[in-house]
């Protein structure tokens, strides 16, 4: 029950964040909206900075999940690279909607504290992200797709393998176009993994 009402908050303040941004919500507005009292609120996050970063933790399992799960489903190794490619332009791009929305209304101390913290969970998720690419990669040498990676080509076939899809990401969501990123997701898993072949 207290797990079910904490998601309540959290999925009612994402969308009042997502509406009239974090700087203009207050820990009253998420109570009533939620439909319980302040006090109660403050039983479940003590401010509004805490619901915030609950909030970021909680989208961020949810693209791992996704990526995941959308994974699974895939069976070569160039499917799965190309999932979890699609999968993180895919959200790069809603996020980046959804945090411009979030930050209307904040001065400056405020939006400090704020990148701060979307740094940190950011951080986190990279973490996860390089885990689940390693897996896969592993995966692919013990099958057979690639060459068996030692463990400092892993690292560096990880490095670079994330560094370029940031970089393309950039690239495609602020010059581009989505259609580039149909041409280039593939083109690029293409010969990334030709190089470990």
């Amino acid at each position: 029950m207290a797990t079910d009402k904490r998601t309540h908050i959290l999925l009612t303040a994402q969308q009042l964040f997502q509406e009239k941004g974090l700087g203009m919500v207050t820990m009253e507005d998420v109570a009533r909206a939620a439909g319980m009292g302040k006090s109660s609120l403050y039983y479940y996050f003590k401010s509004k900075e805490e619901i915030f970063n609950a909030v970021l933790e909680t989208e961020i399992s949810e693209i791992l999940l996704e990526t995941m799960k959308r994974i699974s489903s895939r069976t070569t190794l160039r499917d799965k690279l190309l999932t979890f490619t699609t999968v993180k332009f895919e959200m790069a791009r809603k996020r980046k909607s959804l945090y411009r929305t979030m930050e209307l209304g904040m001065d400056a101390e405020a939006l400090s504290r704020y990148n701060e913290t979307k740094k940190a969970v950011h951080l986190r998720y990279l973490q996860q992200e390089k885990v689940i690419l390693q897996q896969l990669l592993i995966q692919g040498g013990e099958d057979g797709d690639i060459k068996p990676l030692k463990t400092g080509e892993l690292e560096e076939a990880v490095f670079i393998f994330l560094s370029a899809l940031r970089g393309m990401n950039r690239e495609i969501n602020v010059f581009g176009a989505a259609e580039q990123a149909d041409r280039m997701l593939p083109a690029f898993c293409r010969l990334f993994l030709r190089g470990l072949q």
